[in-house]
């Protein structure tokens, strides 16, 4: 994607230092304020004349919003100013963490590259709200949750349906998000993450899923998240289901990845048509769900 023009529109730059500063300036403001994280993602939609903002507000200075915990039991907090280099590094110094929360990690190594993701941050990535980015699909995969606040109070709000589009939430002009909360998986689930990009930033198809007691279909939790193939991240509930059939793992991963041949309703782009991403859904979702039931 390539901008028309060569600078930003005009705006009056902000950074504040605290949460409570940051939301009065929302507050006084909304509607003609925007929030500036990583800024990957604004500043580009800026320059495209794709949104407005007489105000950026910085949020990279405050410290509250620069954490990760990991909490046994509930799940992995990531802040909103953390970047993708300094979760991969938090995941890295604690390998029980990234094994649990594999395919999180797999996703943020794949997103972009390390220049861009020494700035880019997991939150905006997905509120960025692009078909082809990579936060989304782990998030919803964990069945994820972010913290709202404005000066009205705060809400929590799941990541699947938040994004409704291009820089487009269900968010409102006032509210900042603060941290996100990836839920504690199942014991013993396995997860993973295939991006089909040959050279390019962009995935034609990502594939996020997870997997429990694949051997046992009384028990057996399984989740699939498709992403860069539709406009809006893609979870297929009726692939899902059939793993609660008795039959062997193996028979039912080709009878969801067929499920989800007939349900996607892909994209068609200068990158790949439907009609390929269509195919590579099935294809890449059987050959993830068979790697993680084997344990590979």
């Amino acid at each position: 994607m390539s901008a028309p023009y060569f600078t930003l529109p005009e705006f009056k730059y902000v950074k504040p230092q605290s949460l409570e500063e940051a939301l009065k300036i929302l507050a006084e403001n909304a509607g003609e304020a925007k929030i500036l994280n990583g800024g990957i993602g604004v500043l580009g939609f800026m320059k495209e004349r794709m949104i407005e903002a007489k105000i950026l507000v910085d949020i990279k200075g405050i410290k509250e919003l620069k954490k990760i915990e990991y909490m046994p039991g509930k799940g992995l907090v990531v802040g909103a100013t953390v970047t993708a280099n300094e979760l991969l590094e938090y995941l890295e110094k604690n390998p029980e963490i990234k094994k649990k929360f594999c395919a999180l990690y797999e996703s943020t190594s794949e997103l972009a590259d390390a220049i861009l993701r020494n700035r880019a941050t997991i939150i905006g990535n997905i509120l960025e709200g692009l078909p082809y980015t990579d936060a989304p699909g782990p998030a919803i995969l964990f069945e994820a949750e972010v913290k709202a606040v404005s000066t009205r109070g705060e809400r929590v709000l799941p990541v699947e349906g938040l994004v409704l589009g291009p820089m487009m939430t269900s968010l409102e002009p006032d509210e900042i998000v603060t941290e996100i909360l990836y839920k504690e998986p199942p014991a013993g689930a396995r997860t993973g993450y295939i991006k089909f990009n040959p050279g390019l930033e962009y995935g034609y198809v990502n594939v996020a899923a997870l997997v429990a007691n694949p051997d046992d279909p009384q028990k057996r939790d399984v989740r699939i998240v498709i992403t860069s193939a539709t406009t809006l991240p893609f979870r297929s509930k009726a692939a899902e289901e059939v793993f609660k059939q008795d039959i062997p793992f193996e028979k039912a991963a080709e009878l969801a990845a067929k499920k989800i041949e007939e349900e996607i309703e892909p994209l068609s782009d200068p990158y790949a048509s439907a009609e390929y991403r269509r195919y590579l859904a099935s294809t890449l979702t059987y050959k993830l769900l068979i790697k993680l039931a084997r344990g590979e």
